[in-house]
């Protein structure tokens, strides 16, 4: 089930117990953990005095952590699959999630996470390349959908990063653990958000090319008012999407509304 989903466990203690502390595990905590496999994770996160939910996909890993982990009596193994997990079961929190996530599904999972309003903080491990997208900021070929849909609801930034030697099987990259910090609110009010994804979405088809002229073709309106537009929202009119920060999306957005 590992290979398959691209999953590679941790054998790395030292970068088990940053995880674990970065996550904030102490007594009364509740951790989510996704994707636990042989219990790396789990074992500093129990040690600190939290107690554990554990999603975990494979039915022999799942049945096999309990007796791998001290404290077992404050972990609860729940054999699913965390992309259809209800996490609405787990009640209202506040949660702390960590996680080794699977390089399949690693994107999916985050973006479930987002959407759920009963976490504060995350500490979790992706394949470098994506973790770089995630806590990307504005002006590099990292910074896209992936950095908008993550600002949108939380902080996010790289904590460490880890070589194949880390965890077995060896990949064949190197892996990076990311922090996030939920927002008490979005930073674009939901009524707003359908313009701002249509917007960045538009532009980052054609990341390469002026944000102006892209959004004047797909909008159908002439490039100096989208040019106007973005040079409202705080923007470079002859700025790239990439260099666009966040803050000016949202801005376009709210004052855009008619562009859309």
């Amino acid at each position: 089930m590992g290979a398959r989903l691209g999953q590679h466990f941790l054998i790395d203690s030292a970068a088990a117990e940053a995880v674990a502390a970065a996550v904030g595990a102490g007594p009364g905590r509740s951790i989510l953990e996704v994707g636990p496999g042989r219990g790396a994770l789990t074992m500093p996160l129990l040690r600190a005095g939290a107690d554990v939910v554990a999603v975990e996909l494979d039915e022999a890993a799942a049945a096999a952590l309990p007796g791998r982990v001290p404290d077992a009596g404050r972990l609860r193994v729940v054999r699913e699959d965390f992309l259809t997990f209800d996490l609405g079961s787990l009640g209202p929190g506040p949660w702390l999630v960590a996680g080794n996530l699977p390089y399949a599904v690693a994107t999916p999972i985050l973006q479930k996470l987002l959407l759920w309003p009963a976490w504060t903080r995350a500490a979790l491990m992706f394949q470098k390349e994506v973790a770089l997208r995630v806590a990307a900021a504005p002006g590099g070929a990292d910074y896209g959908l992936l950095a908008l849909s993550t600002r949108l609801r939380a902080d996010a930034g790289i904590l460490l990063e880890l070589g194949p030697e880390s965890f077995r099987p060896r990949p064949k990259v190197d892996s990076a653990v990311v922090v996030l910090r939920r927002l008490a609110a979005p930073r674009v009010p939901p009524e707003e958000e359908p313009a701002f994804w249509r917007l960045a979405k538009a532009a980052f088809s054609q990341r390469r090319k002026m944000a102006a002229g892209v959004l004047a073709k797909a909008l159908r309106r002439p490039k100096a008012e989208i040019e106007a537009a973005l040079a409202a929202a705080g923007a470079d009119p002859a700025a790239r999407p990439e260099d666009i920060p966040f803050e000016c999306w949202a801005a376009l957005a709210k004052k855009g509304r008619g562009l859309t």
